[in-house]
């Protein structure tokens, strides 16, 4: 059963979150400050901390500076409030994993926990070999498919955790940032969806399911169902460099680039938000149908 530690300052909050998680057979330690957080860190067996942001003496961003320096292979999860959206892009920056509104608790905390818990705890098999490795490069081609192009992301994640360029926590926010660079290069990309048109989602997550009535016209349609996505990969000692490619139309970049990503701003949308704070370098080519992602490494 997995352990989480949840920090909240408010008796019903910190409630409310625990019953839901616990509902999931998740076990729950709650503390309702970042200094007794860090306490229970040094001596529990915590897997995942779930924090609020505003708390008294020591504050999420605090505590996930903390644990970034003392604790680095443990992730934290955000729960943000409407207001704190400057102090929550500060700590998505300095280390935090995700973040989940609280306006959207039911529909996301749950999910999200358990998707950061299953990077934390992937394979690691060929974990020796793989840390002898000096460089790696993986060129794919992959059709519009979000599980397949899912699992390329994995696999270069897996290589970067192996070869000791990423820490655990790392590993999930630059995979979360592929993740959605790759699905906006399928649906805003080779199946052409408008920005209002993507916004229609079933969920915060950035792809939209197959029981989409557009998305399964496309899918079937000419010539959206013909395109591919490209991505290539290379991993080496200080760098992981990674540009992904669609074959749509592309799209006008100006907003993307003059956006310095410092708040969460719901009209940039969610996915670019996380990618430029998870990422160290972001930038597009002309016709606006490639994008490239640059993650600076110090090998752990």
């Amino acid at each position: 059963m997995p352990n989480i530690l949840l920090v909240e300052d408010s008796p019903t909050q910190a409630l409310q979150i625990k019953l839901l998680l616990e509902s999931a057979n998740h076990a729950v330690t709650c503390c309702d400050d970042g200094t007794a957080a860090i306490e229970h860190l040094i001596n529990g067996t915590s897997e995942i901390v779930v924090t609020d942001l505003e708390m008294p003496l020591m504050n999420g961003l605090e505590l996930i500076k903390k644990m970034q320096a003392d604790f680095p292979d443990i992730p934290a999860v955000l729960v943000t409030g409407r207001g704190s959206e400057r102090l929550a892009a500060e700590a998505l920056r300095v280390g935090a994993t995700a973040y989940v509104p609280k306006s959207m608790l039911d529909e996301m905390l749950i999910g999200t926990v358990e998707d950061v818990l299953g990077v934390m705890r992937s394979d690691r098999s060929y974990a020796q070999l793989i840390e002898c490795t000096v460089e790696n490069r993986l060129v794919f081609e992959i059709p519009n498919d979000p599980r397949l192009l899912s699992t390329a992301i994995d696999l270069v994640m897996q290589l970067a955790g192996g070869m000791q360029l990423l820490s655990g926590v790392d590993r999930y926010r630059v995979g979360n940032a592929l993740r959605h660079a790759g699905s906006n290069a399928i649906y805003r990309g080779n199946l052409g969806l408008s920005r209002e048109q993507w916004q229609q989602r079933d969920s915060e997550d950035d792809e939209i399911t197959g029981d989409h009535p557009l998305v399964s016209e496309r899918m079937k349609l000419s010539p959206y169902k013909d395109r591919k996505i490209h991505i290539e990969a290379r991993l080496m000692r200080d760098l992981i460099r990674i540009v992904i490619r669609d074959e749509g139309q592309g799209f006008d970049t100006r907003e993307a680039l003059s956006s310095k990503g410092d708040t969460l701003d719901e009209n940039q949308g969610r996915g670019l938000v996380l990618i430029r704070n998870f990422m160290d370098k972001v930038s597009f080519n002309d016709a606006g149908n490639e994008i490239t992602l640059i993650k600076h490494c110090v090998k752990h």
